[in-house]
């Protein structure tokens, strides 16, 4: 515990507004998800130029160009494919292209090791989140279709944080 604090002490600037950005961001994104159920592209783009000034400028998680662009196609690409077969075997849309986006600003932020990880907080955390509301409330949120947008949210920026704690787990630069 004392050194995760040591850690949060020794955070630079850059590392503190690359925080806030990304925060401000994923909050608004989420929100505006659990609302209406839509990921709207201008935040989804300010985030992706965020991220590449970031990136740019020297990320603070480490993360290079070749990384940065590799997490973008590869998080996208994994993202459609399961949109693509989901859809397939439903006979309708199954997620969003808004989620296939927020998956690859990951990507630009995170790299491809990401990945993972931000599927599974996203996952479980999207569960784990509709059951807690769905008990208190005592009825079900959603008809079978649950937002996804921000358990993603939420993988970015525990990932993110990850990162720059330097959290020995996250090898976001490969095996």
């Amino acid at each position: 515990m004392i050194r995760d604090m040591a850690s949060i002490a020794s955070l630079t600037p850059m590392a503190w507004i690359s925080l806030a950005i990304l925060v401000a961001g994923l909050a608004a994104l989420s929100w505006i998800d659990l609302r209406t159920g839509y990921l709207p592209d201008p935040i989804q783009i300010v985030l992706a130029i965020a991220g590449l000034i970031v990136i740019g400028l020297g990320s603070p998680a480490g993360i290079s160009w070749r990384l940065a662009l590799a997490g973008a196609g590869i998080n996208a690409a994994v993202f459609w494919s399961l949109r693509w077969v989901i859809s397939r075997l439903k006979g309708r849309e199954a997620m969003g292209l808004g989620d296939v986006k927020l998956v690859a600003v990951g990507g630009l932020w995170l790299g491809p090791w990401a990945l993972p990880y931000i599927m599974a907080v996203g996952g479980l955390g999207t569960l784990a989140g509709t059951a807690v509301v769905s008990s208190v409330k005592r009825k079900a949120l959603w008809r079978g279709e649950m937002p996804l947008g921000p358990g993603l949210a939420a993988g970015i920026l525990g990932c993110f944080v990850a990162a720059l704690l330097r959290a020995p787990w996250l090898r976001l630069g490969g095996p």
